[in-house]
């Protein structure tokens, strides 16, 4: 019986090791195709278009020195990009942040496109946990509509009934995603204004 229980704890051993084998050569050989879909799905042609309609380009920002102080100075600060059409020209920049008010969710992390003169001219949901059907909402493009052409000099606020002009109109039952959102999009209009405004 003891023997049973040596070879059979032995044949045990055999095979986990097999298997964590494999998943180690399974992680080694698509760890870097899984590092390029995350980059694709969050910073690809799709996100261009989407932060800066018309973009045929989406580099990140060269000044790493800019880069690197706007993340000691704001820890939701995720990263810099520059847009450009074909020809090569400026036509502004794609702000990624998270949230600085927690949604349903967690932490709401978006991509804000914003011209040279500090208009919002389109944005991206890369990542956020809210309720299916209700807090994901903030994805549609009819509550995404109110922030395009806002000027970043402006605090953006929710309301949940007739917005005025500095205001969105909040995702009917959301009202915590959407501020959660809109606290994303306001800390990008503040990088922008203190860091790259002209």
């Amino acid at each position: 019986m003891k023997n049973n229980f040596v070879k059979l704890g032995g044949i045990l051993c055999i095979v986990s090791a097999i298997a964590a084998g494999v998943l180690a050569f399974t992680y080694e050989a698509t760890k870097d195709r899984i590092a390029l879909a995350e980059e694709m799905a969050s910073s690809g042609p799709e996100v261009a278009q989407a932060v800066i309609p018309g973009a045929a380009s989406f580099e990140l920002y060269e000044d790493t020195a800019l880069v690197e102080k706007i993340k000691s100075e704001n820890d939701k600060f995720v990263e810099l990009r520059i847009c450009k059409d074909d020809s090569g020209a400026e036509l502004g920049y794609g702000i990624r942040t998270l949230s600085t008010v927690p949604g349903y969710g967690g932490d709401i992390e978006i991509f804000l496109g914003v011209s040279p003169d500090g208009k919002i001219l389109g944005m991206k949901v890369v990542a956020n946990s809210e309720t299916a059907g209700l807090g994901s909402k903030i994805k549609e493009p009819k509550f995404q509509e109110q922030f395009i052409g806002k000027d970043t000099a402006t605090e953006i606020k929710v309301s949940k009934s007739n917005p005025k002009d500095d205001e969105i109109l909040a995702v009917s039952g959301a009202t915590r995603s959407s501020k959660s959102i809109t606290s994303a999009i306001n800390n990008a209009m503040i990088i922008f204004t203190q860091y790259l405004k002209k």
